[in-house]
């Protein structure tokens, strides 16, 4: 028997009082109705309305039994909406990636992804931190983050080392440099960078590096890009990018003298993502490495990104 059915018969004859106005809000006509409450109470074994010249009232046990059955209508719509959820995820690739790499690169990834795998593919920005959370979770099924960083139950892909700019303001000396600006130049500049809660090991090791190499750690936390590359044109701090299409009038691109300051990103996925996903998203990137090197020689003037880098 189809309980679920004509539990929603009782319930909606319960409500309205009524077989005539319950058949019309049920999209039926009446005499199906009352033959699977009448199935209904043979199941169960008890009467659970009184049918009478004037409408229908409850019985005892249909008192009793009405919350009970709105429960379980209410909870077997839940689990279709949550196997919905379910199906709809096997269909979609969910992707994430910390924004540092930026619009372009990341619909460059998304779209990818789409193509090698045939399926629909979305994309979620967010820090480090959020993003290994939601691949350990579930909620996302492969990630780009920073590195180093705590995978936690996420399963750790291979690491790419992405070339970085500097920004540094227009009015500032170093914009009008003819080649490579040594890090002791912006030691009057903070240093406009993600907060540390967004990936920690990172955040520190940036500072570190930059320290070792002439600029003691001096951070300003910026929420996001756009706010990092603000920072810059108002003249009060440089940014490592990663992003070359992160650009405005009020900054300049630079470039470093020494070894370069690398921006390492590392893809994570959970357990049930296929292994071309991974296999096509580092390859993007890899690709993306070797443009944005060849691009980038020695006095570019050219802005180039959005975040911090990591050495």
């Amino acid at each position: 028997m189809d309980l679920l059915r004509y539990l929603n018969f009782f319930v909606t004859v319960a409500e309205e009082r009524h077989f005539g106005r319950a058949a019309r809000r049920l999209g039926m006509t009446q005499p199906p109705l009352s033959q699977g409450l009448r199935r209904l109470e043979d199941h169960l074994g008890v009467r659970l309305l009184d049918r009478g010249p004037h409408g229908v009232a409850l019985t005892t046990a249909g008192r009793d039994l009405l919350p009970r059955s709105r429960s379980l209508l209410e909870d077997a719509a839940a689990i279709h909406r949550t196997a919905s959820r379910h199906v709809e995820a096997a269909r979609t690739l969910r992707i994430g990636a910390v924004p540092d790499l930026g619009a372009r690169t990341g619909a460059r990834l998304a779209a990818h992804a789409a193509r090698r795998t045939g399926r629909r593919t979305s994309l979620t920005t967010g820090s480090t931190v959020s993003l290994i959370d939601a691949v350990s979770a579930g909620t996302l099924d492969v990630a780009v983050t920073g590195h180093p960083a705590v995978i936690e139950d996420a399963r750790a892909g291979p690491v790419i080392a992405l070339p970085t700019t500097v920004l540094v303001p227009r009015t500032h000396p170093a914009a009008e440099a003819v080649g490579p600006v040594r890090l002791r130049a912006l030691r009057d500049l903070e240093l406009a960078t993600a907060p540390r809660a967004h990936a920690p090991a990172a955040h520190d090791l940036l500072l570190d590096t930059l320290e070792t190499r002439g600029h003691p750690a001096r951070p300003v936390e910026v929420d996001d890009p756009t706010a990092a590359l603000a920072l810059v044109a108002t003249g009060a701090a440089f940014a490592l990018v990663a992003d070359r299409d992160l650009d405005c009038d009020e900054v300049r691109g630079i470039a470093l003298a020494g070894e370069p300051v690398l921006f390492r990103v590392r893809i994570v996925y959970g357990d049930e993502t296929e292994a071309e996903v991974v296999d096509e998203l580092a390859a993007v990137l890899r690709i993306i490495a070797t443009e944005a090197g060849a691009g980038a020689g020695p006095g570019t003037r050219t802005a180039a990104g959005t975040g911090t880098g990591t050495a």
